[in-house]
């Protein structure tokens, strides 16, 4: 789940303005009848579209209870907050040059999250404002532009766009998302070949949507990192009927990790020598028949300072439908030269840039430790009438324990997990596609002798409430 925030200012205003402008200008306008047909035809063809969200969380742990011992269950997370998202769509100007802009507002309707005892900030939960990777405000925020791009199109085979933009996930670089997405400043460009279709995607910075600026890394100290340019190059499309590939590679240039960290003192000591990074993408999926498919995924990164060389994580997906009935196995490997935990992205600090690897279940854990193997299987019933559910159980192990080398935030033997979500979306009517969702996730873990508790429970109750101007 990564972007920016910025304060209400002219500029946002004017934005927001353009944005909340009529579908059609008129003759009428001072700037001549020439200027309404250009904004006309910049306008035809143009969304705007908005959603509401209130997300309603308590996520607990069985460590590091404040004033308690390990193994007592608290809430790290408990708060209800809420997101009012703006997403604009232009066409495009003598059929080849068009806008996109895009922002959110955010705050708490309560939160009682765990608080930071130096600043009586709340535990940063990923959907309002934070300062940092760490803490939050606990007042909402600023709107903050998550999109702000120019667009433009050469014929049918060839398209980009360059500003604050998102990464369509064809090749390595994808987006860390919360209800909306972060935010790259950067480039893209696409060609279609045959069937296939290329990308190339450039940048120079990157926030988490919660996130006021890259500034904000810097605070939590464990996420003090920076880099350079992270660029990708990806080929997807269907070789067969049945048969869809995806093929990417990448690189992020002087990526530069926190090192020795003063926690008492509040400062980075010192840092890690710069290093650039690779990253590998190689994805299959084949459509059995029209019910069933089977997928392959892999996604490594050469990084000699967090793997001291490759890590990656590859597995397989099933799907199946029966009816009303949808059925889902993945298989997950994990693994990395020197055993630590792997993250399937080029940059290995959280909230900064993110991969494509597909598989994700919803069920707390990363089931990413390295050696770790893991299996999910989600059981989904559409009930035909709005109504939706899904049982899921996923389970890990295989992992080395902290003894033997393996480096991670946890030390355990194996994890399992279970999960469920009950959801129910309106048919018809001014509020058809709004959505209640409720979801929960047991996650326990078998620790290795002497290592803390890490169990961890989640329940959330969704309101998403979408609509089209």
């Amino acid at each position: 789940m990564e972007s920016k925030f910025f304060k209400v200012s002219a500029l946002t205003a004017a934005m927001l303005g353009a944005v909340a402008m009529p579908a059609m200008a008129t003759e009428d306008s001072a700037a001549g009848p020439e200027y309404v047909e250009q904004v006309n035809e910049f306008l035809e063809g143009s969304t705007l579209a908005g959603v509401a969200v209130v997300d309603t969380r308590s996520r607990t742990r069985s460590t590091g209870a404040p004033g308690g011992k390990d193994g007592d269950v608290w809430s790290r997370l408990n708060y209800s907050s809420y997101n009012l998202i703006l997403d604009f769509t232009s066409g495009y100007h003598n059929g080849w040059l068009g806008a996109d802009i895009a922002g959110y507002l955010s705050g708490d309707l309560y939160n009682d999250s765990a608080v930071n005892g130096g600043t009586g900030e709340y535990l940063c939960n990923e959907i309002s404002a934070c300062n940092n990777l760490d803490w939050g405000a606990g007042e909402g925020g600023p709107v903050k532009i998550t999109k702000a791009a120019l667009k433009f199109k050469a014929g049918e085979n060839v398209d980009g766009r360059f500003g604050f933009t998102q990464a369509n996930g064809n090749g390595v670089l994808g987006n860390v998302w919360s209800f909306v997405p972060g935010t790259y400043r950067g480039a893209e460009l696409n060609a279609n070949i045959g069937n296939f279709k290329a990308t190339y995607f450039i940048a120079d910075q990157f926030t988490a949507p919660w996130l006021l600026s890259e500034n904000d890394y810097a605070p939590a100290l464990w996420a003090d990192t920076s880099w350079g340019i992270a660029h990708s190059l990806g080929l997807q499309g269907n070789a067969t009927d049945d048969l869809f590939l995806q093929f990417g590679v990448g690189q992020v240039t002087d990526v530069r990790y926190a090192n020795s960290i003063d926690w008492g003192a509040g400062v980075v000591n010192s840092y890690h020598d710069e290093t650039d990074t690779t990253g590998y993408k190689v994805y299959a999926r084949y459509n059995i028949n029209d019910t069933m498919s089977l997928a392959y995924d892999f996604y490594g990164v050469n990084d000699d300072v967090q793997y001291d060389g490759l890590g990656y994580t590859t597995g397989l997906a099933f799907n199946a439908s029966f009816g009303q009935f949808s059925w889902m196995t993945n298989l997950n490997y994990a693994k990395s030269d020197n055993d630590r935990d792997v993250n399937p992205r080029m940059i290995y600090t959280y909230g900064m840039t993110n991969g494509t690897y597909s598989l994700w279940w919803d069920a707390l854990s990363d089931w990413n430790k390295s050696g770790e193997v893991s299996i999910y299987n989600r059981l989904s019933f559409d009930q035909g009438n709005g109504w939706n559910y899904y049982l899921g159980f996923g389970y890990g192990s295989g992992g080395k324990s902290a003894a033997e080398g393996a480096k991670g935030d946890w030390d355990y033997e194996s994890e399992y997990a279970v999960n469920g979500t009950i959801s129910y979306s309106v048919q018809s009517g001014a509020l058809k596609g709004s959505t209640v969702r409720l979801h929960g996730t047991v996650l326990e873990r078998d620790e290795y002798e002497g290592a803390a508790s890490a169990d961890e429970t989640d329940l959330r109750f969704q309101v998403i409430i979408p609509y089209t101007f």
